[in-house]
């Protein structure tokens, strides 16, 4: 009975396919490291965190605290949102909950009684603003709060509070 002989190789047509797709890495390559320094930032996403009622978020602030916007993306920047006095067109304030360099178990905690943060690998308390955290802009486009992870915005960009 006879024997169907398989597909024979080549080693020419091989070396030339490896050679084609070797060069057309390195072009893919050379492109995308071209793209790379041309680009300074890279965006994914929206420039601006949230869209956040002011009138809402104040009731939510007013009722249970502060409020702690994890990051889920990377874990590298948890953010605390708060509300400090009555009007609802001033006193927001957006900062990283915690100092830099350092791991999530030392995000600040809020401390409801004394209306302080407290660093629990330090121990340093920051007041309800959170000085001495780093800030994070925040602006108010008519009644929705901005808070600007970015760093892109200006004062004059943003109406402020209308309502």
């Amino acid at each position: 009975m006879p024997v169907a002989k398989g597909p024979k190789f080549d080693l020419r047509s091989a070396l030339l396919f490896g050679g084609i797709a070797v060069i057309a890495a390195l072009v893919i390559g050379f492109f995308a490291i071209r793209i790379g320094q041309q680009s300074n930032t890279l965006v994914l996403g929206d420039q601006n965190f949230g869209q956040i009622n002011i009138f809402r978020m104040s009731e939510s602030i007013d009722t249970d605290g502060p409020v702690l916007f994890p990051d889920i993306a990377s874990g590298t920047r948890d953010i605390w949102l708060q509300h400090v006095g009555s009007d609802i067109g001033e006193g927001w304030f957006a900062f990283d909950a915690r100092l830099p360099g350092v791991g999530r178990e030392c995000n600040v905690t809020w401390d409801i009684a004394d209306r302080t943060f407290t660093d629990p690998c330090t121990g340093v308390v920051h007041p309800e603003d959170g000085e001495g955290l780093p800030q994070i802009p925040v602006f108010i486009d008519e009644t929705i709060l901005v808070i600007d992870i970015n760093g892109i915005h200006e004062e004059g960009d943003f109406p402020g509070f209308t309502g």
